[in-house]
This record gives structure tokens, sequence and C-alpha cells, in this order.
């Protein structure tokens, strides 16, 4: 299994990523997170609109880095979050875990550099021979951010000895023929059907302090960030997937799907 296949399977770097942006924004603000990709990041998985670009290079161990892109409207509202007024600064942590987190999973010694502002145009521009792992960010359906991982074979992302473009050297393989394939077996997903997941239903969420969770007492109201009567987020292992209504069947509480969130839907968007 591949790195990106790896960081697929956990949604922790966008987990993190997503955590840290919120503490950044002192919690006002509440992230999801869509359905990863693993494809170069596109129209449909980045925020509408103008972009900037926020950019941690791995320095060791793995070529390529991890890039925050945020839409215009959030861009403002971090920098005026920021002490000095600078997106780089306001998302520093965000970025740095998130890459920290893929150096870990990466091992053998990996590390990542300091983030730093890039063009988001010109890194969206520049072919790169590279795998992607690609999460919009959403706040409610509208995409406001995208994390984009990009890990480069052979360690080599465009930024080292040769410009980003330069014609590089790829070994080509003798094609398969049919006949050398013949064997194998091609109904892998009917592997999976009978692995559990994880499925959880979210009304709403609130960030507390240590102190006020330790103030709590029976009868207290902890009040979220839903309104009433909206749908409920339905999630598998932490990826939003679809939203629905709370029911009760035979005394226990059930969701009725309304909406399925998938990658390519507008609510996913």
């Amino acid at each position: 299994m591949s790195l990106i296949s790896d960081l697929a399977t956990t949604n922790e770097v966008a987990m993190v990523v997503a955590g840290a942006l919120e503490r950044a924004l002192d919690n006002d603000v509440i992230l999801a997170v869509g359905l990863p990709r693993e494809e170069p990041p596109t129209a449909d998985v980045l925020p509408p609109g103008a972009l900037r670009a926020v950019q941690a290079r791995f320095t060791a161990g793995v070529g390529g880095g991890l890039t925050l892109f945020v839409g215009e409207a959030l861009a403002q509202t971090l920098e005026n979050a920021a002490a000095d007024q600078l997106l780089v600064t306001a998302v520093a942590e965000a970025v740095g875990v998130g890459a920290a987190e893929v150096a870990r999973t990466a091992g053998n010694d990996a590390a990542a550099g300091e983030p730093a502002e890039v063009d988001a145009g010109e890194f969206l521009g520049q072919p790169l021979d590279a795998e992607f792992l690609v999460y919009p960010l959403l706040e409610g359906t509208e995409r406001v951010a995208c994390i984009v991982v990009h890990v480069v074979a052979g360690g080599d992302d465009g930024g080292g000895d040769h410009p980003p473009g330069a014609a590089v050297a790829v070994h080509e393989f003798q094609p398969l023929g049919a006949s050398d394939v013949g064997g194998f077996d091609t109904r892998p997903l009917a592997l999976l059907a009978d692995v559990e997941m994880g499925v959880t239903a979210e009304l709403g969420r609130r960030r507390m302090a240590v102190r006020e969770l330790l103030s709590l007492t029976p009868g207290a109201v902890i009040e979220l960030d839903r309104a009433a009567g909206s749908p409920v987020d339905v999630l598998v292992n932490g990826t939003l997937i679809a939203r629905g209504e709370v029911v009760v069947i035979d005394e226990e509480f059930g969701i009725r799907i309304s909406e399925i969130v998938a990658a390519d839907s507008p609510a996913n968007r």
C-alpha cells in the first residue's frame, strides 16, 4: 500500500488540520471534512473564486508537500485573527501539524519544513509526477478550504536542481498482455462486504474550555451550533457521507436519511 493510500484510510491529516484551523478562529467556525480523493485538485473540490495557498514541503524521507488552499473570505477572516494580520501566521499550526502527520505516517526519518505562502495558480498549473490526496473543507455546505497532499516518487518534487516542468526521464515498462492477468481476481470490493465501520450521527458541536467542562452538573444545558430542526450529520470514520432527521423506532432513536453527500455532489463541495 502506498503512503497516500495509508493516509486516506484514517483521515487523520484532514482532522488535525481542520481542528487547528478552528482553534485559529477561536472555534467560531466549525469545519467538516469532505470525502477524500486520490487525484489532483480540481475546481469541484477547491473553494470557488480567488485562492490563497500556504505550503509545507517535505525536506527528508519523502518528496512533495502539504498545501492548504483557502478561499478569499476565509483567508480574510484568518488574517484578521492573526496578530500580524498574515495568512501564513494564522494557518502555520494547521499546515505544520498536517505535514507532521504525513511525515509520521511515512516514517524513515521523514520531516517537513516551515510553512510558507506560495502562488496558488502557479502550483495548480505546474505538472507534477506525483500522487495526490485531496480533502475539501466545508463550512456547512460551502467549500471554504482544501487540503492537498502530494507525494513525489523518488523524493523529487520539482523544487530541486531542475525547474518546474523540466523533462525527467521515466523508465518505460513492457505492457502486460491479456494472458498475463488472466487469473487475477476482479472482485476486490466483494472482499470488503463484511468489514465493519463506525457510523456516527452528529447532532451538533460545541468546543468548551476545561474549566467549563469541570463546572458541568446534572441538569446543565450545552448549547450546540445547530438550529432546531436542522438535519443531523451521518459520518463514517469521521467523514461526512449523509444527512438526515432523527426519528424514534420502538423507543430507540434512528436516522431517516434525507441526503447522500457523495464526493461529486454539490452538498460536499
